[in-house]
Order: C-alpha cells, then sequence, then structure tokens
C-alpha cells in the first residue's frame, strides 16, 4: 500500500527518541508489535506493508492538521527556528504497552542502547514473524516478560530498571488498561506502577496514546527550558507546576511544541548557561 505524505521525514520521525518498536535494515523500517509490518519512504511517497492505511496515519500521526498546529505553537523566535528545523516530525501513537516499556528503559539511558536493550529481549520474548521476506521477532510483550519471570529478565543487564520493567509487565498482566481509559483513567493506573512518574507518564500519554496537550521534560529539556523560557517557567519549581507553565502558554498542542524543541535542541547540541 501506498500513500502519499507531505511534509513528512518518515527517517526523522522514528530517530527522534519518541518511539522504540521499530529498527531499520537497507531503506526499511520494520516494526512487530501486533503483527509484523515494513515501511519505506521514496520522496512523497510512503510505502506500507502489513497494515493497513488508516492504521499507518494513526501510527505516525498523519491525520494531525500540521499547519494549524505549527501556526498555534509558534509563539517566540526559539520555538520558529525548532519548527522550521524539526517540522518534517510528527508525534507518533505507539500504544500504551510499548511506549511504557520503551519509556521506562529510556530512565538515565540514551535512545541507541534503549532500541539495543529492545531488540535483545525481542530476541528471547519475541514471537517469529515474516514481512516480505524478512524474518522478524515480535516486540517483548508483558505477557512473556510477567509469566517468565523476574529472573529471567535480569540477563539483559538493564540495572535498576529491572524491577521497574517487570513491576509494569505484572501490572498490565494483572489489570485492565486500554485505549478507551481517560487521561485521569491511565495516569491514576500507571502511575501506582514502580518506576513511572511524571516524565514516563508524560511520555506514554504523549508518544504512546497521542496526547498532544502532554509535556514531558527530563532534564535535557529542562536545560533548554530554563535558557529560552525562564520567563515561562518563572519560580516555578515542581515538575508539575513546570509542565503546567509550558502547558498554558503552547495550548492544546504543547505535545508538537515539546518535540519539536527535543529534536532541535538535542541535534543541535543546545545548552543551559545554567
Amino acid at each position: 500500500m501506498i500513500t502519499k505524505v507531505k511534509d513528512f521525514s518518515l527517517d526523522r520521525t522514528l530517530n527522534s527518541g519518541q518511539i522504540f518498536s521499530f529498527f531499520k535494515e537497507g531503506d526499511y523500517w520494520y516494526s512487530f508489535v501486533d503483527k509484523p509490518s515494513a515501511f519505506r519512504q521514496i520522496g512523497d511517497s510512503l510505502e506500507c506493508y502489513g497494515i493497513d492505511k488508516e492504521s499507518a496515519k494513526e501510527l505516525f500521526g498523519l491525520n494531525d492538521k500540521i499547519n494549524e498546529i505549527k501556526a498555534e505553537i509558534d509563539k517566540d523566535d526559539f520555538i520558529d527556528k525548532a519548527i522550521r528545523y524539526s517540522g518534517s516530525l510528527r508525534v507518533v501513537k505507539s500504544g500504551i504497552w510499548p511506549a511504557t516499556l520503551g519509556f521506562i528503559l529510556s530512565i538515565q539511558s540514551n535512545i541507541n542502547l534503549i532500541l539495543r536493550r529492545i531488540k535483545t529481549m525481542s530476541n528471547y520474548y519475541g514471537v517469529e514473524g515474516e514481512i516480505n521476506g524478512k524474518a522478524l521477532k515480535s516486540f517483548p510483550s508483558f505477557e512473556k516478560i510477567y509469566e517468565k519471570g523476574y529472573d529471567k529478565l535480569k540477563q539483559f543487564n538493564l540495572g535498576f530498571r529491572t524491577k521497574f520493567v517487570f513491576s509494569a509487565a505484572e501490572y498490565f498482566y494483572k489489570n485492565e488498561i486500554n485505549e478507551g481509559f481517560t487521561e485521569e483513567e491511565i495516569r491514576n493506573a500507571l502511575i501506582n506502577i514502580n518506576g513511572i512518574g511524571e516524565k514516563v507518564l508524560d511520555c506514554i500519554l504523549l508518544y504512546g496514546m497521542h496526547n498532544l496537550s502532554a509535556f514531558p521534560m527530563d532534564v535535557w529539556i529542562l536545560r533548554t527550558l530554563s535558557l529560552y523560557y525562564g520567563s515561562i517557567l518563572g519560580k516555578s519549581k515542581s515538575y508539575k507546576d513546570k509542565r503546567k507553565s509550558m502547558t498554558d502558554y503552547f495550548g492544546r498542542y504543547a505535545g508538537y511544541a515539546q518535540m519539536f524543541i527535543f529534536d532541535y535542541s538535542r541535534l543541535n547540541a543546545i545548552r543551559s548557561k545554567i
């Protein structure tokens, strides 16, 4: 299946640290969460295999009214530069469990290490699949992680994250949680999982659930915000107060502002003065 895209980069989107269930080999990006799929972009054409057009558009945020979003968040010189630099990215919708596992593993880590760990875990926990002649192993499911037990999980050298991953797998195994839940219900559920704090939760809401008002903040983006948005943050001390200041400023599409700021800052080595 081929769909036309405009002002969209598959590579930039999947390399931006917002989704960890894809890997690239040759010209193709591969993923196997529910079923094997493969993607390739050539110019304004996006080739999709193993997935229908509407599901692909939802996954990659291609239904978002991107011009309206950019215009609404373009409130200052810095975000304007970030939009111009990172405007071909889209906020993905990776799903609750893939986002939960990925962002737990992101704690005090980096993108390449997260991807390596997930691929190694997929080789052990995943089931076999195939797409276009390419053999794949599925994304590590919470069922397999929980059923094989905590001791098996320790072999992946996740450090302190081991107990967090197992806690999350156990919670998902024993409790119902799905996309039909409200934001408040998801927050109230996931915040009880060992290792999920406000930042990881916001990442799950934005990149797992496509809640475009979420504004996750890690150490990197907080440094950038302190430099360029000090007057907006004011005297806010807590994570929640800082997040509220930024979401009040950027509005209903604050999540896109966060992604553009993070991507622009990360790739241009922007540092805070403090």
